[in-house]
């Protein structure tokens, strides 16, 4: 293998490790939501970190009730992010300057701002996470 290829690897496979930890990081400290805090309305995101501690415990209905959205973008950012290191490795253009990069985020940013409002209308409360047992 190429000294420039190992580096390569070496750099892309560091960045994906930080991913991973800061995940973690963020995982293990459960930040409150400040949208939720503030303003009394559920965001997006709300629901992610029960969502993953039942999909540690193996419960995928329970991780999907918690958080619909985020049950399949999550895995789909994880996907992203690892095919952008290969890219990366192989010298190849990132995927985030071809042409299709842009309308992809804003129907993904659409599908977000549209799940936020669905979420906290009373005839979509089943979106809604479920209540802390706390």
């Amino acid at each position: 293998m190429k000294r420039e290829t190992v580096r390569r690897t070496l750099r892309a496979a560091a960045v994906l490790l930080a991913l991973f930890l800061l995940c973690l990081l963020l995982y293990a400290l459960r930040p409150p939501c400040l949208i939720l805090s503030s303003t009394g309305y559920y965001c997006a995101g709300c629901g992610t970190q029960r969502m993953i501690a039942s999909l540690l415990q193996g419960d995928f209905p329970g991780a999907f009730r918690q958080n619909p959205l985020m049950f399949f973008l999550l895995p789909l950012a994880g996907i992203y992010a690892a095919a952008e290191a290969v890219r990366y490795v192989g010298k190849k253009r990132p995927l985030w300057k071809s042409r299709a990069f842009l309308p992809v985020l804003l129907v993904l940013l659409f599908l977000s701002l549209l799940f936020t409002l669905l979420r906290n209308l009373p005839a979509f409360s089943f979106l809604a996470p479920l209540p802390t047992l706390s």
